[in-house]
């Protein structure tokens, strides 16, 4: 535990992200990677003065979105952390599958979405100074190695191990577990007895690229020793390099005329798919629902 817990304390120090007062929001799906997370953070947090406060999103997939807000809810107490749930279905009238079908698109795309803006603006609502993922390096691997393959050079500045924060728009990202392996990850949150679910989500994608790029690198592990290591903390001290390919594209960032929150246009794609699946852009609404659900945090009151 000591050993996982040094690396996740060089990625926070390194952010800037232990200082005393700092507030971090952790998203807790239920999975072993962001229970491991939620309890490094919890220990490391509690020795600096730091804040963490953890949110799961009720996606609304059965028994599968019942069984994860148990775990997350249980990882949560165990480390008496406070703990906003936001069941997506009675915000927005309609689960994340139902959405993804009225839009005619992928479940994963519609579910990345909408928890990308819940995050954020759960962030911005909570005064957050960061937001921490549950990305694991075998993650971080199979997802730059995709963008690569794939010519997407500028998406690649956004997984290092820390972003930076757009005031009154978007909350730094951190992303704690970054030198953490998956296998380090799971033997982490056994060890530490943190709940966590074991099941896979019902609408995840047969045989992703990113698995086949995990498979891949797995092998070179077992013949190379020292390569995923390596290959992480080259990508960390090479961000720059992609950084300025993304500025070289030319977004401005943008503030939503719907929600208020980061965009690329006029409005962002949250409210664009709210308003084109559920009749009106739900942006503003969600944020008023979050502001109420941290509020409930800031008097150290229980949710329902």
């Amino acid at each position: 535990m000591e050993f996982i817990e040094r690396k996740v304390e060089r990625v926070l120090r390194r952010a800037g992200a232990l200082r005393r007062g700092a507030r971090l929001l952790a998203a807790v799906s239920g999975g072993k990677d962001s229970a491991a997370m939620l309890t490094a953070l919890a220990r490391i947090a509690k020795r600096h003065g730091v804040e963490v406060v953890g949110l799961h999103l009720v996606l609304g997939f059965g028994p599968y979105s019942r069984k994860s807000r148990e775990a997350a809810e249980g990882a949560c107490k165990v480390d008496s952390i406070p703990c906003i749930v936001l069941d997506v279905e009675e915000v927005l009238g309609a689960p994340v599958h139902v959405i993804a079908r009225r839009a005619r698109r992928p479940v994963c795309s519609v579910c990345g979405l909408v928890k990308r803006y819940v995050i954020n603006a759960a962030a911005v609502e909570l005064g957050a100074d960061y937001v921490a993922m549950g990305h694991n390096a075998d993650d971080i691997i199979a997802y730059t190695v995709k963008m690569f393959l794939n010519q997407d050079l500028a998406a690649i500045a956004k997984l290092g191990p820390s972003t930076e924060s757009i005031e009154g728009l978007a909350v730094a990202r951190l992303r704690p577990l970054y030198e953490v392996t998956e296998k380090e990850s799971l033997l982490y949150a056994i060890v530490s007895s943190t709940p966590f679910l074991h099941e896979e989500c019902p609408f995840r994608p047969v045989a992703p690229i990113e698995e086949r790029v995990k498979e891949f690198m797995n092998r070179v592990e077992e013949e190379h020793p020292g390569m995923k290591i390596n290959y992480i903390r080259k990508l960390a001290s090479n961000i720059e390099v992609y950084k300025k390919i993304a500025e070289a594209e030319e977004w401005e960032a943008q503030r939503c005329k719907s929600c208020g929150l980061l965009s690329a246009g006029d409005e962002c794609s949250f409210c664009r798919l709210t308003r084109r699946t559920l009749g009106e852009a739900k942006g503003l609404h969600v944020r008023r629902v979050v502001r109420e659900l941290a509020s409930r945090i800031a008097m150290g009151e229980q949710q329902d």
